[in-house]
């Protein structure tokens, strides 16, 4: 009867850990297309943390008609289903989302899907998605 008592906190423990959090640092990677010596700053822009203290800088380059998204310097707090998106209004209503967010500090680099026109979208988010919450946007000129 103790184990069976010992199994069930085990697992009401396992249940109660944080699911899905990003990391604090990006991982590893290896050799990125991304080359800024390559690519065109488009806009530039610095975060303001909205949710909690979040600062850095969000940055937009063109790189052979690919549009990327570089994080750095960038610092956050950590939470659930953390997104980058890029959107033409402050809301977020009128966005693309970019990718899961690597990490809540670091530099990070995310190409952009599709063939956005740069010059519609003023703004880069991190956006938790499980929760409909803007953590921090910087508006990008």
């Amino acid at each position: 009867m103790k184990s069976f008592a010992f199994l069930c906190l085990v697992l009401a423990m396992l249940n109660c850990m944080p699911k899905n959090i990003t990391p604090a640092v990006p991982p590893a990677s290896g050799s990125s297309i991304f080359d800024s010596t390559k690519a065109q700053l488009l806009k530039t822009g610095m975060f303001v943390g909205l949710d909690g203290p979040t600062s850095g800088t969000a940055s937009v380059y063109d790189q052979a008609g690919t549009k990327y998204i570089v994080l750095n310097p960038f610092q956050s707090h950590s939470g659930p289903d953390l997104y980058v998106y890029l959107s033409k209004d402050k809301d977020a209503v009128d966005y693309i989302r970019v990718g899961k967010l690597q990490a809540i500090s670091g530099k990070q680099i995310y190409a952009v899907p599709g063939k956005p026109v740069v010059s519609d979208y003023g703004y880069v988010h991190i956006w938790c998605q499980q929760y409909s919450v803007d953590f921090a946007r910087a508006e990008i000129k």
